[in-house]
C-alpha cells in the first residue's frame, strides 16, 4: 500500500486466534490492504454505522417481522370470520 499523508497518533492491538488471522486474510485476499488496515477501516465502518445490526440481530429480527407478519394476518382472517384452511395457504 502506498504511503499514507494520513497521521495516526494512537495505537490500538489486540491478539487474534489463527482461525480469526485466517478470516481476516481471506477478506482481505483480493485486496491492497493490509491485516492492519483492514482492521482500521472495520472497526471505523462500525463506528459511523452506530445502530446497524449485526449478523445475528439481523437473522432474529427478520424471524420476528415474519412471524409478525403471520400472526397479524390470523388475527385478521379470524376477526373477519374468514379463516379457512385455502385463505390461510393464501396467506403463508
Amino acid at each position: 500500500m502506498a504511503k499514507r499523508d494520513v497521521r495516526y497518533p494512537h495505537t490500538i492491538g489486540f491478539r487474534v486466534t489463527d482461525e480469526t488471522w485466517l478470516r481476516i486474510e481471506q477478506e482481505i485476499a483480493e485486496t491492497d490492504l493490509t491485516a492492519h488496515d483492514w482492521c482500521r477501516l472495520v472497526v471505523i465502518e462500525r463506528l459511523i454505522r452506530e445502530v446497524a445490526l449485526s449478523k445475528n440481530e439481523r437473522i432474529l429480527f427478520s424471524q420476528f417481522t415474519r412471524t409478525h407478519y403471520l400472526v397479524s394476518n390470523a388475527f385478521r382472517l379470524l376477526a373477519d370470520d374468514n379463516l379457512t384452511t385455502e385463505e390461510w395457504e393464501k396467506v403463508r
